[in-house]
């Protein structure tokens, strides 16, 4: 009973993740279309390419991670699927509005492994023991690109001074997602759930610290303002 009400809210945040990343999505093309600026980066201005890959490496590697425990777990599998998905098309239009290579690399490399992904599902039984101590490692690997993504997102925004085309909701609704997660982690037990309890914590305290800056940096542009 418990197991299902914590999957249910933790599955309605990740719906609500999904509305944060087309809000984001949303913005880009609303830039994009708007025709105040051509020049390369304009349309994504403020947005870490390697915090997105972070965060679809999150959103991958627990995909995969439910792939191979001995049930699927599939609250875990379709959320995660869903997000992942949606955090490529992100890094699409980085792909697209960046001219530099690195800025490119995050998406291919993201195309790639979904198309793992994909094969392990398909032949699941044949790669399981392989499979499952790779999605541990892939878990831990996550936790610390996460780690340096969010630092590296916190630090671009600290930089520029700006969130720029950043979403506010979108990040709201990710701290929440993180916090969800921690608590159906804490219901799957800490054997299985260990993963969870990780990256949802260090994940949810870094959306915090970028959540600070919006309204650090909205109250600073008010004083600029004023000043004027």
């Amino acid at each position: 009973m418990l197991y299902n009400a914590v999957g249910m809210l933790s599955s309605i945040f990740f719906i609500g993740c999904l509305f944060g990343l087309v809000d984001q999505l949303r913005r880009i093309i609303k830039r994009k279309s708007d025709g105040l600026s051509t020049a390369p980066g304009y349309a994504t201005q403020s947005i870490s390419a390697n915090a997105f890959f972070s965060s679809f490496i999150a959103f991958y590697a627990f995909f995969l991670y439910s792939i191979m425990l001995d049930e699927v777990e599939y609250y875990m599998l379709v959320t995660r699927f869903f997000a992942a998905s949606m955090t490529l098309f992100i890094l699409y239009e980085i792909y697209i509005d960046r001219d530099r290579i690195s800025q490119k690399i995050p998406f291919i490399t993201g195309l790639v492994c979904m198309a793992i992904a994909c094969l392990a599902f398909l032949y699941r039984e044949d790669v399981l023991v392989i499979g499952r101590s790779t999605s541990i490692a892939l878990a831990l690997g996550a936790t610390l690109v996460m780690l340096q993504g969010g630092i590296q997102q916190i630090r671009k925004i600290h930089k520029e001074k700006t969130t720029g085309v950043l979403s506010l909701p979108m990040n709201t609704v990710f701290m929440c997602k993180d916090l969800a997660n921690v608590a159906f982690g804490l219901v799957l037990g800490f054997t299985d759930g260990w993963p969870l309890l990780l990256l949802g914590t260090i994940s949810a305290l870094l959306k915090l610290g970028i959540i600070i800056q919006f309204f650090h940096y909205r109250k600073r542009c008010k004083e600029q303002v004023i000043a004027r």
